[in-house]
């Protein structure tokens, strides 16, 4: 696991690092186990003032292994993207400030890894999608936390079109807290600010993010529950399964509604 999720601690500062570059970082069950850990991990190390989170190679993150998921049977594919959601929603729940340093693309759940961090810059080149409805399901998760956060636009761009968005745009649209030209110039601007956050006092730090993540965990667990009854609806549909084969055999998905 801790292979596939590298962690590095500078100062005051823990870079945490998707390291499966050849999948352009998508979602394992490894990595997904090694996010589940990163809250407590944290919460455990009072030395940890800032967190900044990228990818290996040229992607941030390609979202879930589709390719993994497809392989499974239907419980265990159940079991999977739940690990996945709860993976993606704990990123909220590490207990410091959180940087997203999006390095290349960042498409479905790399979308929503990114949204879940309290600030998130990008290089130029990066693509941003939640590509879920492309493939026959929703992306859950994001929808409640798009919503909840006031990106109405921006979610239903995201998720009923499926597209991929250059980072300028996803800037444009209030998502993105700065874009740089190259990966060398997104780590400056990302080491920066998580300079200038481990300056301040580590329980001071601690206690403002503790108030941002109750009072969003509020607002996100009845919305969380009702979308994923929506979602399981989905999970075993006729058209989810097309969009699985479509994806792993790169061709066009052929939809019925059924």
């Amino acid at each position: 696991m801790e292979s596939f999720l590298q962690l590095e601690k500078d100062e005051h500062i823990l870079r945490v690092t998707l390291n499966r570059p050849e999948r352009r970082n998508a979602l394992s069950t490894p990595i997904c186990e090694g996010l589940l850990a990163l809250p407590a991990q944290v919460e455990a190390d009072l030395d940890i003032r800032c967190v900044v989170i990228t990818g290996a190679g040229e992607g941030f993150c390609s979202g879930a292994d589709l390719k993994e998921r497809r392989e499974l049977d239907e419980a265990a594919r159940w079991r999977y993207v739940e690990l996945v959601d709860k993976a993606l929603l704990e990123i909220e729940a590490i207990p410091v400030p959180t940087i997203a340093a999006v390095n290349g693309h960042a498409l479905g759940g790399g979308t929503e890894l990114a949204l879940g961090c309290d600030f998130r810059y990008s290089v130029a080149h990066a693509n941003f999608g939640l590509t879920e409805t492309g493939i026959g399901i929703i992306p859950t998760g994001s929808i409640v936390r798009l919503l909840r956060d006031g990106y109405d636009s921006l979610n239903s761009l995201l998720t009923y079109t499926a597209g991929h968005f250059p980072a300028i745009k996803m800037q444009e649209m209030g998502f993105l807290n700065g874009v740089l030209g190259d990966s060398a110039a997104l780590h400056a601007e990302a080491n920066a600010l998580a300079v200038q956050i481990a300056r301040n006092a580590p329980l001071a730090l601690r206690a403002a993010k503790r108030v941002k993540r109750e009072l969003a965990a509020e607002r996100t667990k009845a919305a969380m529950r009702q979308a994923e009854e929506i979602r399981r609806s989905l999970d075993d549909t006729e058209d989810c399964l097309e969009g699985l084969a479509a994806f792993a055999e790169k061709r066009d998905p052929v939809f019925k509604g059924r």
